[in-house]
This record gives C-alpha cells, sequence and structure tokens, in this order.
C-alpha cells in the first residue's frame, strides 16, 4: 500500500511539474510580447485604448524603461527568468483549480473569480520577490489605483480578459497531460508482454 501510494504520488508530482514547465514557458513567452501587445493597444481607439493606460514598471536601478520608447515594428519586450516561477505558480495554484471547480459557472462570474486570483497572486509574489531580489522585478506606478504596489486595479479589466482566455490554455495542458500519462501506461502494459514474448522465442 506503501508503495502504492508513493507511486501515485510520484506521477503527481511529475505532471505537476510538467504542467508548471508549460505555463512557466508559454507565460514568460506572453510577458515578452505583451510590451508589443499594449503599446499596439495604446494606439487603438479610446474605447479599446483605455484598457492599457495602467503603468507597468521595472525598479528605477536596473534601467529597463527605455523598452516602452522601443518602436512598435521592432516587437521588443522583456522579461525577467523569476516571472516563470510567478506565472508557473499562478497558473498552476491559482487558475488552474479555479477553473476545474467553476468551468460551468457564467463566464463573467468566472472571469471575476480569474482576476481576484492573478490580483492576490501578482501582489503577494511581487512582495516575495522583493524580499529575495531586494528589486521590483514589476510595480506599478497608477496613484490611487495601486494594490499594494504590486498590483493595480487599472489592470483589472485586463486580468480578467486573460483569466477567460486562459482557460483554452488550462483545457490544452489537461489534454497533453492526459496523452503523456495515456502514453505512458500503455507502454507500462506492453513491456511485460514484450519481455515475455523475447523469453519465449528465445
Amino acid at each position: 500500500m506503501t508503495t502504492k501510494t508513493s507511486k501515485s504520488w510520484a506521477q503527481r508530482f511529475r505532471r505537476a511539474t510538467f504542467r508548471f514547465f508549460i505555463y512557466g514557458s508559454m507565460l514568460v513567452a506572453g510577458e515578452v510580447s505583451f510590451y508589443s501587445m499594449v503599446k499596439i493597444g495604446r494606439e487603438l481607439p479610446s474605447f479599446i485604448a483605455w484598457l492599457f493606460q495602467f503603468q507597468w514598471a521595472v525598479d528605477d536601478r536596473l534601467h529597463l524603461e527605455q523598452i516602452w520608447y522601443a518602436p512598435i515594428g521592432t516587437f521588443y519586450g522583456q522579461a525577467s527568468l523569476w516571472m516563470f516561477f510567478v506565472y508557473g505558480s499562478i497558473a498552476l495554484f491559482g487558475l488552474e483549480p479555479a477553473y476545474h471547480r467553476v468551468n460551468k459557472w457564467p463566464w463573467y462570474v468566472r472571469g471575476s473569480l480569474y482576476m481576484l486570483i492573478i490580483l492576490t497572486m501578482e501582489c503577494s509574489t511581487g512582495w516575495i520577490l522583493k524580499a529575495i531580489t531586494g528589486y521590483d522585478i514589476w510595480y506599478y506606478q497608477d496613484g490611487v489605483l495601486n494594490i499594494l504596489r504590486y498590483t493595480s486595479l487599472a489592470i483589472a479589466p485586463m486580468w480578467f480578459a486573460l483569466g477567460l482566455i486562459s482557460e483554452n490554455f488550462i483545457h490544452l495542458v489537461d489534454k497533453l497531460t492526459r496523452t503523456t500519462r495515456e502514453l505512458a501506461n500503455h507502454k507500462l502494459v506492453n513491456v511485460p508482454n514484450s519481455s515475455y514474448e523475447n523469453k519465449v522465442s528465445s
């Protein structure tokens, strides 16, 4: 019984690690492209551009603010590798479990829940990284809309939308996880048979 339990936990850990890696990788790439998306969004008509008016910044001591002045056509972006762990954690421990529990709820309720999860985890991980590195890996300059420096109500509508979009990625990762598990199980089932056949033929 103990052996089966340990194997079960080991399998769950491997699957969670796989999903964490996928989420972290995808979302770091998303942050790099996010800079260009925001700059493009701010050039759109005002009824859309207001979604992109949040002031997202990096610690002034790192001198990385010039990225906002790169021409849109260059599609330059940037991201700290710390964000791999931030995004992996938000997706795996926040959005994914929420999605599995509320995916039948109305879209506006789901979006609001995802938004609250992202805002909360964004703020808490911002403070954690400040304690670890001594730097503001990101912070907001939205005045009264700021929430404890590392998140902002100004970006809340964006997190609402991206939370709903993330459902598609979670569904995709679920399918990938199931496929790898089925392939692994198929391989385990067939190995003893192959070994037996080899013994018989020899």
